[in-house]
């Protein structure tokens, strides 16, 4: 055990981070397949996605945003600030509050983007965004807090309490209500971790005259995300609206990316901004992010080839028959690898030049929510995943310009051009090659 334990504290925050997103995935990616080997039916399936769905949709941009800033804000002095975690999750906390009371008056509107026959689900869904949403700081306060060991820890503890909230009392009572009530009392259960995490700081005192320079920080990546993130959600309703419940269903089993590829990326991503802020954006910060970008494409890259070539073969086994076209949407959501691997957007946050980004995001939402609808014409449901891997490949090519052009930072010194141009062409050439021996 001594052993272990050196070792994930030898490793670091970056791929604590890594395996805790990891694990974040796996715990929801296994109630996928638990679920849809269950007695439920894809239309409940679609109903359990769907409300999780609109708890994300309500809510991620405003919390990403919130955690970036804390992220960039954090090291910027000698000494770190550990009253800023305190702070920032009253806000956090304060924001989720006035969240719940807006979808309480407002509820006709906010029910009217749900089926009818998913309604009843309404009442659950208010309480699991006020319990779930403050408890995503957790493991940036581990982060933060340089703690790899208990950044594990949370994640595999997490890990398994969230697969028994969900399927034991779906297997216990026969409802999926009662998966939703697990859900909201493992939401309560990270609030008391959080709470623990806050008191270990040192320094628990509110200071609300430093919440407008905190939140007018993070407005411009709250804006970006927005914009941006809710492509992701907009594709959703597209293909709801277009195509019915089932649809949606399987269309959210494919829309997957590679399984590690996102989290992995997000938490590079997000794990080097304070080693970026604390460097000056220097050629020590700069060179590890390339070092951490080559191992991450040498990992990330061949599996996402072997799942091109296997897909069409797993998913009826891993999920139902009825799921085997999710493969074709998985497929292209394997794409993503090629921009997920360029982090210009981390130098940008540690630069605190997040003007640029929200710009961007203007363009890679016009881009996404055109491409998407003008390709579902042609294409149906694949369409829409196609649009998405054109917008967030046209978003990170217009940040790299920004950094080459502006900040003087040539993609050279944090990317190994050469090993990523080599396994986008290899990417692209396998996608095609399986898509054109699947319709032969």
């Amino acid at each position: 055990m001594k052993n272990v334990t050196e070792l994930i504290e030898r490793i670091g925050t970056i791929r604590g981070l890594q395996v805790f997103q990891v694990l974040r995935f796996a715990s929801f990616f296994l109630t996928g397949i638990l679920l849809s080997k269950s007695f439920l039916t894809v239309s409940e399936i679609g109903s359990f996605e769907n409300v999780l769905f609109i708890s994300g949709a309500v809510s991620f941009f405003w919390i990403s945003g919130m955690l970036n800033a804390l992220l960039g804000k954090f090291h910027q002095s000698s000494t770190p600030d550990t009253g800023l975690l305190y702070n920032t999750a009253a806000i956090i906390y304060s924001f989720n509050s006035l969240l719940v009371i807006v979808m309480l008056i407002f509820q006709d509107f906010f029910r009217s983007l749900m089926p009818v026959s998913e309604t009843d689900y309404y009442p659950a869904l208010l309480l699991y965004i006020f319990f779930n949403n403050p408890t995503f700081i957790n493991e940036y306060v581990l982060l933060l807090r340089n703690k790899p060991l208990h950044l594990v820890i949370y994640g595999v503890s997490t890990f398994v309490v969230q697969l028994i909230s969900v399927i034991l009392p779906l297997y216990i009572t026969g409802e999926l209500m009662y998966s939703f009530y697990g859900l909201i009392v493992f939401a309560i259960l990270k609030n008391f971790v959080l709470i623990y995490q806050l008191r270990q700081t040192g320094k628990s005192t509110l200071q609300i005259s430093q919440w407008p320079e905190i939140f007018f920080q993070a407005a411009p990546l709250m804006f970006s995300l927005l914009i941006a993130g809710s492509a992701e959600y907009i594709d959703g309703f597209l293909i709801s609206t277009h195509f019915g419940t089932d649809a949606f269903a399987v269309f959210r089993y494919g829309a997957k990316e590679l399984p590690v590829s996102l989290l992995m990326a997000n938490a590079l991503s997000m794990a080097i901004v304070p080693k970026l802020a604390a460097d000056g954006i220097g050629e020590n910060s700069l060179g590890l992010l390339r070092k951490e970008t080559t191992r991450l494409m040498h990992l990330l890259f061949p599996l996402t080839l072997i799942l091109l070539a296997t897909s069409h073969y797993l998913y009826p086994i891993v999920f139902r028959p009825e799921f085997s076209i999710s493969a074709d949407v998985f497929n292209v959501y394997l794409l993503l690898v090629i921009s997920r691997m360029l982090f210009p957007q981390s130098i940008i946050m540690a630069a605190n030049q997040t003007g640029i980004i929200f710009k961007t995001s203007l363009i890679e939402i016009f881009t996404n929510v055109t491409a998407s609808y003008l390709l579902m014409l042609k294409f149906g449901i694949m369409g829409v995943a196609y649009g998405t891997v054109i917008a967030f490949l046209t978003e990170k090519i217009i940040l790299l310009l920004y950094c080459h052009r502006v900040l003087k930072i040539s993609p050279q010194r944090f990317l190994v051009l050469r090993t990523w141009g080599i396994y986008t062409i290899l990417l692209i050439t396998v996608y095609y090659t399986t898509l054109k021996i699947r319709h032969l």
